[in-house]
């Protein structure tokens, strides 16, 4: 489930604090004020960003919310992000049990400037 790769496997906390910061803000408002070119942009983001940590699981739901913006189907919103947030937990316990940092620490790329 989580990256092999050390470098990226190390960007994984950081990686699920951003992303839930960003589902619990920016997606519920963008769901309502049905802003289907930003939620575009917004699914298509979290598709690249799961990808390169081979999330695949996270990126569908990405492609999910392209489609949703594409056919204005904000109906089907509310599942796709219940279903985001799981993922997440998910990722956020595999995290936990690797031993890799939680979210309240400064995240890595604070550390590095």
């Amino acid at each position: 489930m989580l990256p092999e790769d050390p470098i990226l496997l190390e960007l994984v906390p950081e990686f699920i604090a951003s992303w839930r910061h960003q589902i619990a803000t920016l997606l519920p408002q963008l769901a309502s004020t049905r802003n289907h070119e930003e939620l575009y942009r917004f699914g298509h983001t979290l598709k690249g960003s799961a990808r390169q940590f081979g999330f695949s699981d996270l990126a569908d739901c990405g492609a999910e919310l392209m489609d949703i913006a594409r056919h204005q189907q904000w109906d089907h919103i509310g599942e796709t992000i219940r279903h985001i947030e799981h993922i997440l937990a998910s990722l956020e316990d595999a995290a936990h049990q690797r031993g890799l940092g939680t979210t309240g620490k400064s995240s890595t790329m604070e550390q590095r400037q």
